[in-house]
């Protein structure tokens, strides 16, 4: 029904029941029944109804009051009036409230059509606020990612060692790791390239025991592994027993997965960082990007280290035998008189010189005399302690430090060492070349309580060695027991 449809039955109702009412009070003032009032009454209540709950059920109301109204009119217990009264009550009650309805549905969809946007916007705000708050976060973890990769990069310029900076590494790692989303506890090797043979050497570990280390380093020796870890570069592996280039390594037990990263200088892997994981290795990418980043800061520290330990050595060591040189034979000796001194132990000096040498060198040249002196230095080399040192003095004269070894123990290693350079056969262009060598040991505080009076000593000792006939151990101012030569007991 169209709105001037609804407003011409509106003026109907009103003016029937305002005829009615007419009639009503006519009949009441006329000493007539009062029961018409009744159905006067219950338009009003049904009109109520219609604004309260609906025109639905106001009009359901409505239809029931008429239906009854028109069963008492047939009956002839209401008049025409009566009957014309209650019909214009229920067409008002009926379309009044719910014209009235119809204008408020429209007023909240009015409402409604001006607050979705503003509940769209609100919501579109809180979104954009929960955003930020995650930007923020991000942004102040990745400052403190940033800063702690920073320090690490300026703690590393500063070592200078390589054990130094390989126990760094280590820490770093470690709490690189632990930090990670996945964090458990942390298990790992830095494994360092051999160039010359193409295997890894494991500089340091974490969360492996001694025995898992040696595992994996006899492992890593695997060319095949090797090559593998050459060609993956960077690689995360969920699933190491489905990875072929894994087979035969002997990975930690209970390793599910892995993840390497290569230690790259000038495009070239000095080593690798390899990480074992009992679960699935879910490093997330941000954390595995800034490993990969702190991995290059360790790089570039352990190349420096390396090249300093390597001038380290050269400024101490001999160019042709590897051996001490003489004057850090000096400081050494120093700090280990020092160290006898202080906890009232023992030290030994072995003082050597290869018998006619001057005699290879005239006979063959000096490059056979060369020779000879690397071949007596590596015998010398071998079997050295970790506090001990084998020195070449000056010429063809050697020297061996013996921290912690009495007289009697020295004249001992001397005489192991005579033996074994006894047995030498030095090869030539020419012949292979027989060596002998002659020895003198002293000890602190025996025969010498001075680094001085400890030199002399022996190489007065190494003196009386070269006069009773060379190829011989003479320990300084001892009985003749403690002389030893070739074929004596």
């Amino acid at each position: 029904m169209t709105p001037q449809g609804k407003k011409k039955v509106l003026v109907a109702g009103f003016l029937l029941m305002a005829l009615a009412l007419g009639l009503n009070l006519i009949l009441i003032l006329r000493g007539g029944s009062w029961g018409g009032l009744g159905t006067l009454l219950l338009g009003p209540a049904l009109l109520l109804v219609g604004f309260g709950y609906g025109a639905g059920l106001a009009g359901g109301l409505g239809l029931g009051a008429i239906v009854w109204t028109l069963i008492l009119w047939s009956q002839g217990w209401l008049g025409a009036d009566m009957a014309l009264a209650g019909l214009g009550l229920q067409m008002v009650s009926i379309l009044f409230p719910k014209f009235f309805w119809e204008a408020g549905q429209e007023d909240e969809q009015t409402y409604a059509g001006q607050r979705n946007p503003v509940v769209v916007e609100r919501d579109t705000l809180r979104g954009t606020l929960a955003d930020l708050r995650r930007q923020a976060e991000d942004a102040e973890r990745s400052g403190r990612e940033t800063d702690a990769l920073f320090h690490a990069g300026r703690e590393i310029s500063k070592l200078l060692t390589l054990s130094d900076t390989l126990e760094f590494s280590r820490e770093v790692i470690h709490d690189t790791l632990k930090q990670a989303d996945h964090a458990g506890m942390p298990m790992f090797v830095v494994a360092l390239v051999d160039e010359e043979r193409s295997i890894f050497n494991i500089g340091a570990a974490e969360g492996l025991d001694e025995e898992q280390v040696s595992l994996l380093d006899r492992g890593f020796d695997d060319n095949d592994f090797y090559q593998w870890l050459r060609q993956a570069g960077a690689v995360l592996v969920p699933r190491v027993a489905a990875e072929s280039g894994l087979k035969g390594v002997p990975l930690p037990v209970g390793v599910r997965s892995m993840l390497s990263v290569p230690l790259v200088i000038e495009e070239q892997a000095i080593g690798w960082v390899v990480v074992f994981d009992m679960g699935d290795c879910g490093l997330p990418e941000r954390d595995f990007s800034n490993l990969k980043i702190l991995c290059s800061q360790i790089a570039i520290g352990i190349e420096k280290a390396t090249l300093y330990d390597r001038l380290q050595r050269l400024s101490v060591t001999d160019g042709l035998t590897g051996l001490t040189v003489h004057r850090h034979f000096q400081s050494r000796l120093d700090e280990e008189l020092k160290r006898a001194e202080r906890y009232h132990e023992p030290l030994s000096l072995v003082m050597s010189d290869i018998d006619h040498f001057k005699h290879f060198n005239d006979s063959w040249g000096h490059v056979a005399g060369d020779s000879v002196l690397k071949a007596v230095a590596g015998v010398m080399q071998k079997g050295l302690g970790p506090s001990e040192m084998a020195v070449r003095y000056g010429g063809e004269e050697f020297v061996i430090v013996l921290p912690r070894h009495t007289k009697e123990m020295a004249v001992a290693r001397a005489e192991a060492l005579r033996e074994a350079v006894e047995k030498l056969s030095v090869a030539t262009e020419s012949k292979e070349l027989s060596v002998t060598i002659s020895l003198g040991v002293a000890s602190y505080p025996d025969d010498a309580m001075t680094k001085t009076g400890l030199i002399d000593r022996s190489d007065a000792a190494l003196y009386q060695s070269k006069k009773n006939g060379r190829n011989r151990v003479t320990a300084a101012t001892e009985p003749p027991s403690l002389t030893t030569s070739a074929g004596q007991d």
